[in-house]
């Protein structure tokens, strides 16, 4: 990838942070995100940065074969070893947002499960959502916990911590992380998974065929399936 590629990759992760800054996703230096630049380089944000204040200077290239910073930049997001494993385990993963949606936050909080959400937009954009194991942020924990739903699903909730969406281009992880905070926002207001209207399982069926014929990913959206009854 050449330098104009590098400018325009960087100014696509700026507009992101600035998104999710002002949908009030991440706040403080919480959050970090990353961008495929070819077969064993990433991009990610460096340590310490505000998203809704990224510069380029604020990007440090990384190499995904073994973590090694390949320039000056500053430290990585300390979130490294999550973003390295999901690369790691499926070559079509191009870019990750790892963001705080309160309404994720409270989600895991309440211990609720956002695995089959009976909500068309849900199965389609989403897919089945797990929520990883407790790990401490910031530590070297992130990469196993992720590390069980690495290639399996495009969405999964952090215990405690957020949650993290992967995608085909920056923008496609920041459309999950907008949907998956509308989903669960839903569910709050429904008063939890407990609470809501179930689909019927035809309708459920007809909802899952469509979702992978846009694209879903099949082993995920069949998860989403198999949780209506």
């Amino acid at each position: 990838m050449d330098g104009v590629d590098l400018i325009r990759l960087r100014d696509e992760l700026i507009d992101i942070g600035k998104r999710l800054d002002t949908r009030q996703l991440t706040s403080g230096t919480e959050g970090n995100l990353s961008a495929r630049l070819n077969k064993d380089t990433v991009l990610v944000t460096r340590s310490g940065c505000m998203l809704g204040l990224l510069r380029q200077r604020d990007f440090v290239r990384v190499r995904l074969s073994d973590g090694l910073v390949l320039d000056r930049s500053g430290p990585p997001t300390s979130e490294l070893g999550a973003h390295l494993e999901l690369y790691r385990a499926d070559d079509s993963i191009k870019a990750i947002v790892h963001a705080h949606p309160v309404s994720c936050m409270a989600i895991t909080l309440r211990n609720w499960s956002l695995e089959a959400v009976p909500i068309p937009e849900a199965a389609y954009a989403l897919g089945s959502v797990p929520t990883c194991e407790f790990a401490v942020p910031g530590s070297d924990e992130g990469g196993n916990v992720v590390a069980q739903w690495a290639g399996k699903r495009d969405v999964m909730l952090l215990d405690r911590h957020g949650a993290i969406t992967v995608g085909t281009s920056p923008f496609e992880a920041l459309a999950r992380m907008k949907m998956l905070d509308a989903v669960a926002q839903t569910v709050l207001l429904a008063g939890g998974p407990d609470q809501m209207k179930s689909l019927s399982r035809a309708d459920a069926e007809r909802v899952a065929t469509q979702a992978i014929k846009a694209g879903g990913r099949e082993e995920s959206v069949a998860a989403w399936l198999d949780g209506q009854g």
